[in-house]
């Protein structure tokens, strides 16, 4: 029992994060960026970065779209410009 233990902590110690949005809205988000001409200076990088911020925020924190999009935005994208 105690090596089942000790086990069980081990495998859950190197388990992954894992997202609970599906890989669909991701590409559908990096899709929609990379289409918009407000973003056409903006790395492909970034845009996936920014996706993944909104996304997590919106789906995991279950916080307010257009907050999460704005604040994913300044995070993301002024970085971007100011290199």
């Amino acid at each position: 029992m105690k090596a089942f233990i000790v086990l069980s902590i081990i495998v859950f110690s190197y388990v992954n994060s894992a997202y609970s949005y599906p890989d669909s809205q991701m590409d559908d988000c990096i899709s929609s960026a990379l289409s918009n001409p407000a973003t056409k200076n903006i790395s492909k990088i970034a845009i996936t970065n920014y996706c993944d911020c909104a996304l997590k925020a919106i789906i995991d924190e279950n916080k307010d779209i257009r907050e999460s999009g704005y604040t994913c935005a300044q995070i993301n994208f002024n970085e971007t410009r100011k290199k």
